[in-house]
């Protein structure tokens, strides 16, 4: 069952109907539910769904001439693949003459990384040939600092290109709810305290179940979906991992200034504040500042606290992973009932 997201489904509706063709980038980290909303967005319009994997520049072009041929079936009479990037994506166009079609290209920054020319293709055929056709083209992408850097930014080929940007953000209260109607209000609040509004996220718990039960199934149990979550998105982000597990729980346990983070982590301030700038730049922290900083003062890495963004990150790094010996011995219950259980409303509020 799709839940939420009206509003960004109202904007894609909105370029949909627009006149000429649109090139709109959606972006937004892993698990927030970009792929989930475009499918929905789709599912009753003719469209190419095409999702990138990180393989070679060869075969990612194979992939991609397969699906376009799926829809050409002139050209699928006497080619099995397009000869160059350029090729493939000029014939979008020729698919447009009699209808409007939706062309999504997921994880884009994949398809980038292979061949780095593929912005200024795409730019040339685009101003040449494909703002006038009868397409809607939709570059995704979980990679935010690349789409921000590589994409939207200045002196990049597809600058000004965009006829629609949208940075997907995690689901209020109010949607996320959605997810437990059987909860009473108290038991909504703290599960979105701990999941935060990440589908994903919010799709491992069930109100079939208490919140105690979901946490030690879900959460603290090996092999579950939340119990390697944050691991795994770490490792596909960042190098240095067991570095920014030392920053990200030295934040979580409420170090939030500079200096206490320094004195928790024993990392050199010049290294550690690149550390937490790339940080910022995933989403995974914030700095905050009183109403009445003015800019000098929030360009001052030194100045403003540092905040665990999302929930589930927050609480994992407060829970999970200072516990994860016990926990791999099994003692899932345990560590609900001794060091959860006591700490969850402070947690919550």
């Amino acid at each position: 069952m799709f839940i939420g997201r009206e509003e960004e489904l109202n904007f894609l509706e909105d370029r949909y109907n627009s006149a000429d063709g649109q090139l709109v980038v959606l972006y937004g980290r892993r698990r927030v539910g970009k792929t989930e909303l475009l499918r929905q967005f789709c599912q009753d319009k003719e469209h190419i769904f095409y999702t990138c994997t990180e393989i070679i520049d060869e075969k990612q072009l194979e992939a991609f001439s397969q699906r376009l041929l799926e829809k050409n079936q002139q050209a699928a009479k006497y080619i099995t693949r397009f000869s160059d990037w350029e090729q493939a994506l000029l014939s979008i166009s020729e698919l447009t003459k009699d209808k409007k079609i939706v062309v999504v290209i997921d994880e884009f920054p994949y398809m980038v990384k292979g061949n780095n020319a593929i912005p200024s293709i795409l730019q040339k055929l685009w101003d040449e040939v494909l703002k006038q056709s009868n397409v809607m083209l939709i570059l995704c992408g979980s990679a935010m600092s690349f789409i921000e850097k590589e994409v939207l930014a200045e002196k990049n080929p597809l600058y000004g290109r965009a006829t629609g940007i949208l940075k997907m953000q995690a689901m209020d209260f109010y949607s996320a709810q959605q997810f437990f109607p059987n909860y009473s209000i108290e038991d909504k609040i703290t599960a979105y305290a701990i999941l935060g509004g990440i589908p994903h996220y919010l799709k491992q718990f069930s109100d079939k179940y208490s919140l105690g039960e979901n946490i030690v199934r879900s959460i603290l149990s090996r092999g579950s979906v939340l119990y390697s979550e944050v691991e795994f998105l770490m490792r596909q982000e960042l190098r240095e991992t067991s570095v920014y597990n030392a920053v990200i729980e030295a934040v979580a346990l409420g170090n939030t200034q500079l200096n206490d983070i320094h004195q928790k982590t024993q990392i050199d301030k010049s290294k550690l504040s690149v550390y937490l700038k790339n940080l910022l730049e995933l989403g995974i922290l914030c700095r905050e500042f009183s109403v009445d900083a003015n800019i000098k003062e929030q360009a001052n890495t030194q100045r403003g606290l540092y905040k665990v963004t999302d929930n589930f990150f927050g609480f994992w790094y407060a829970f999970v992973f200072p516990n994860l010996s016990e926990l791999e011995s099994g003692d899932a219950g345990g560590i609900y009932q001794y060091v959860v259980k006591p700490e969850l409303e402070r947690f919550t509020s």
